[in-house]
């Protein structure tokens, strides 16, 4: 039951006064000199102790709070205008904050809840009105509740949750990048600038952006690589893990699916994680809501790997995913092509001043056929769109900081159009700070 005010507050006197006695038998002097401040201080820490946990009757549920600040600065040439803009990560690598609880039911058994809120300010990822590009440096999405699930979890049996959440293979190529970079640089444009417009050679803005160039219909965004990074409701079982290996489903409202493997461990002096995962999407009013559909069905593979010599710190990570769309038709008749996209990441992890690991690293994706609604609509009928870079990473272990310098470049080839286009640079600066 839980206790009433005057019962805590008696035990808390109790609890002090026989700290008392305690030290006036040991040594009466020095307890004369404590007097009440001693009992005043003991009473309100115990009080302060109280107050901060979590509790359900007499059980004790565990409260971790953690997350991230990300904030980026970022200068940027359309091959006309040079402007700079201050920003956030984007959704899902957006600044955010966690709750996270856990109580045991019974020896292996457990139960918990999840909830992370995100803060969408400075949201360069999102389209329409208000869209970050080269007329518009600021947009406010406030913050926003990403995931909110519970579960139940056995040592032997896995895990089950049900809630807003990340399913089965979300990010199962991208999340296995274990460089120190995967959340300030990966082949998403979460990160980058989507709703930019291309400029053709005449140096004229199009009415075509580099979003329509990295379109993935299985959510109905332009997120270039990972194409169902998104969370959603549903329900996810996860097995345990067996010597490095572990396996996942998921199902979710109206309607699709998904199953993912992983693995991740250390072999013969390297570091390696793989990730592999399937999804099916036949809902037509995902993230991105797209009007333009009579049917969906937009199925996506992929899968990735991360390999690390630990004795020199050097680095390799890849990710590969295609795009299924024979069954999703626009409201003009048009069925879009399959699409796919492959990145490569490369570099150095070292720590060589104590502070913390220097990371050293370059970056090249190709985006293949990725023609969003708007592209098709001018007339597109197929696309490459390239992207490359590089960058440098300071982490600060004792402050949990990582800062860093990265540059990005993008350039594009559309078939159908009769133009060409510049390309555009982007120099970012930023920070990433745990909590």
């Amino acid at each position: 039951m839980e206790r009433t005010k005057s019962e805590r507050k008696t035990r808390r006197r109790l609890t002090a006064a026989a700290v008392g006695l305690a030290v006036a038998a040991i040594s009466p002097a020095a307890a004369a000199d404590l007097g009440t401040q001693c009992c005043a201080d003991l009473e309100s820490r115990i009080a302060e102790l109280e107050a901060t946990t979590a509790r359900k009757g007499n059980r004790k549920v565990s409260l971790s709070i953690t997350g991230y600040i990300a904030q980026e600065i970022t200068v940027w040439d359309d091959g006309v205008e040079r402007n700079a803009y201050i920003h956030g990560m984007g959704p899902t690598q957006a600044s955010n904050i966690r709750f996270l609880g856990k109580a045991q039911i019974a020896p292996g058994w457990n139960a918990g809840y999840l909830m992370r809120i995100q803060d969408l300010t400075g949201n360069a990822f999102a389209g329409g009105a208000g869209a970050i590009d080269q007329n518009n440096a600021g947009r406010n999405d406030n913050l926003n509740i990403q995931m909110s699930l519970w579960y139940l979890q056995s040592d032997s049996l896995g895990k089950l949750s049900v809630g807003r959440q990340a399913h089965a293979a979300k990010s199962a190529a991208m999340f296995t990048d274990l460089s120190g970079t995967q959340v300030i640089d990966n082949y998403t444009f979460l990160a980058g600038f989507p709703q930019f417009r291309l400029r053709d050679a005449n140096g004229a803005l199009s009415n075509l952006t580099w979003g329509q160039l990295g379109f993935c219909y299985t959510q109905g965004v332009p997120l270039g690589g990972d194409c169902n990074g998104i969370v959603m409701n549903g329900v996810r079982y996860d097995t345990p893990t067996f010597g490095g290996f572990s396996f996942s489903a998921s199902w979710g409202d109206d309607d699709f699916w998904e199953v993912a493997a992983r693995y991740a461990g250390e072999m013969a002096g390297f570091k390696m994680a793989f990730g592999i995962g399937y999804t099916e999407m036949r809902d037509e009013v995902t993230t991105g809501a797209i009007a333009v559909l009579t049917s969906k069905q937009s199925d996506f593979f992929q899968t990735g790997g991360y390999v690390q010599h630990v004795g020199t710190g050097l680095f390799l990570h890849g990710a590969y995913g295609r795009e299924f769309n024979n069954d999703t038709v626009l409201a003009n008749g048009r069925t879009q092509l399959d699409s796919e996209q492959w990145y490569v990441k490369a570099g150095l992890r070292r720590n060589w001043t104590g502070l913390g690991a220097t990371i050293l690293y370059g970056t090249y994706g190709a985006y293949l056929d990725q023609l969003g609604p708007a592209a098709l609509a001018a007339g597109a009928t197929s696309s490459t769109l390239e992207r490359f870079g590089g960058g440098i990473a300071q982490e600060f272990d004792a402050a949990a900081t990582t800062v860093y310098l990265k540059y990005q470049r993008y350039e594009a080839e559309v078939d159908g159009i009769a133009e060409d286009f510049k390309s555009a640079d982007f120099i970012s600066v930023g920070a990433l700070v745990n909590f």
